[in-house]
């Protein structure tokens, strides 16, 4: 792992993270350590970290209240992740929803949190290397790099989450997509039955006016997950073919 990494560790009320803060060290890795959300808050707008990694229980502010504020912060992008003690789905899911890229239970060895640290970091660079890509739908336009949407030029402001599904559906029109695929893309995970990705699909209609009227479509295959079309004028969303088989016709708008 380079040696020119710069981490965040906010650990709050838990002293065991200063053996965390010290493994880092010794890795060669430069860390800043803070013990209040509010002060990493702060921080994240004057420092470029290379990656945050935030424990659940907080002196000031709940954890998940940090994660939100620093996607809306100036390095809304950082690698977040979440050192816990709470193992629940409900905790875990939560974290994810607001914006963590992984969550990671304590207590936990040296060797696997580095090792979960190199694969974090793996997988943004992997996504950087993205940045800049404008997928278009329709009249629809996502900016990679930005990550915001465009409507007949009208911008649309996107949660991170909210963005990472739109990417999904926008880059496989016509295509049905799992929900097993749909919870690893948007929260690295498989979520638990009534997870929120039908809430999140919900709100992505509302967010970006999804429908007829604007050309584009979200449509629930029974059984099967979710397809987004991108619609003739005049024309109305497909529907599977008996049998659960899939009959797909892809516009280009």
């Amino acid at each position: 792992m380079s040696p020119s990494i710069h981490i965040a560790l906010l650990m709050g009320k838990s002293p065991q993270l200063h053996a965390v803060a010290e493994l880092l060290a010794r890795s060669g890795m430069r860390c800043n350590v803070f013990a209040a959300g509010r002060d990493l808050i702060h921080s994240v707008t004057q420092v470029p970290y290379d990656m945050l990694l935030i424990d659940d229980d907080l002196p000031d502010i709940p954890a998940i209240d940090v994660v939100r504020a620093v996607r809306g912060a100036r390095s809304r992008d950082v690698p977040i992740m979440m050192l816990a003690s709470d193992s629940s789905e409900d905790s875990l899911v939560d974290a994810l929803d607001a914006g963590a890229d992984d969550y990671v239970c304590r207590p936990l060895s040296s060797r696997v949190l580095m090792a979960r640290i190199a694969a974090l970091r793996r997988r943004v660079t992997g996504e950087r290397l993205r940045q800049g890509l404008v997928v278009r739908a329709g009249a629809y336009q996502l900016n990679s790099a930005g990550r915001f949407a465009t409507l007949r030029d009208e911008r649309i402001a996107l949660t991170p989450k909210e963005f990472d599904l739109a990417m999904l559906l926008f880059s496989n029109v016509g295509r049905v997509l799992p929900n097993s695929r749909i919870e690893q893309t948007v929260w690295r995970h498989e979520l638990p039955p009534l997870s929120r990705a039908p809430g999140l699909i919900s709100r992505l209609r509302k967010t970006l006016r999804l429908g007829m009227e604007n050309g584009v479509t979200i449509t629930v295959v029974y059984a099967h997950g979710y397809r987004l079309d991108v619609l003739e004028e005049g024309a109305s969303p497909r529907l599977p073919a008996p049998g659960g088989r899939i009959t797909v016709r892809r516009f280009v708008g």
